[in-house]
C-alpha cells in the first residue's frame, strides 16, 4: 500500500506545474474573454449585470438569523476568560447562534439565476419584458414572505425567535435597484 502511493506520488508531483499552468493558461483566457465580452455593454447593460450578479448572490446566503437556547452556562475557566477578554474566543452565554436560508429559498434562486442569464448574456427585445416578469414574480414573493413569515420563510419559528439578518436587506435593496434599471432599460428600448 505505502508502494503504490509513493509511486503514485511519484508520478503526480512532476505533473502538478504542468497542471498548474494549464489552469492559469485557461483562467486568463476566460478572464480576458469575460473583459472583452464586460467592455462591450452599455452602462445599464453593466449595471444590470452587476446588481442581478448581487441580487443571485444574496439570494444564496441565508437570510435568517436565530438563537437556540442551550440551557449549559458558559465555561468559567481561565483560558475561556482570557480569550473572551482578548476578544479571540466569543461568549457563549448558552447560546447558539443560527443562521438559516428561508423556506422558499428555490423560488427566489431561480428567478435571480433567469434575471441574471438573460440581463447578462442575451440581447433581445422580449428580454426587458421577461426580466420585468421575474422581477415581479421575486417581489411578489418577497411581500408575501414579509406580510407572512411562517408560511414563507420560517415555518418552524415562534416570530419572536428570529430576525432578518443583512443578507435578507442586501437582497431587497438588490432587488428593488435591479428592478428600477430593467424598468428605466425596458422604458429606453421601446
Amino acid at each position: 500500500m505505502i508502494r503504490s502511493l509513493l509511486r503514485d506520488l511519484s508520478l503526480a508531483v512532476p505533473a502538478f506545474p504542468i497542471v498548474l499552468n494549464g489552469w492559469s493558461k485557461f483562467l486568463s483566457q476566460l478572464l480576458g474573454r469575460f473583459i472583452e465580452f464586460y467592455s462591450e455593454k452599455s452602462a445599464k447593460e453593466k449595471l444590470l449585470f452587476v446588481l442581478a450578479l448581487l441580487q443571485l448572490l444574496f439570494s444564496l446566503s441565508s437570510w435568517i438569523n436565530y438563537s437556540i437556547d442551550l440551557g449549559v452556562g458558559s465555561s468559567s475557566d481561565l483560558t475561556s476568560r482570557i480569550g473572551n477578554l482578548l476578544g479571540l474566543v466569543p461568549e457563549s452565554n448558552g447560546k447558539e447562534e443560527v443562521n438559516v436560508k428561508v423556506a422558499a429559498n428555490i423560488f427566489f434562486i431561480l428567478p435571480c439565476f433567469l434575471t441574471f442569464f438573460f440581463g447578462g448574456f442575451w440581447t433581445s427585445p422580449w428580454v426587458s419584458k421577461t426580466i420585468l416578469a421575474l422581477q415581479a414574480f421575486s417581489g411578489l414573493l418577497l411581500l408575501l414572505g414579509i406580510l407572512f413569515p411562517g408560511f414563507f420563510f420560517v415555518s418552524f419559528l415562534k416570530e419572536e425567535d428570529y430576525v432578518y439578518n443583512l443578507n435578507f436587506f442586501a437582497f431587497c435593496i438588490a432587488w428593488a435597484l435591479t428592478t428600477l434599471v430593467s424598468l428605466g432599460s425596458g422604458n429606453s428600448k421601446n
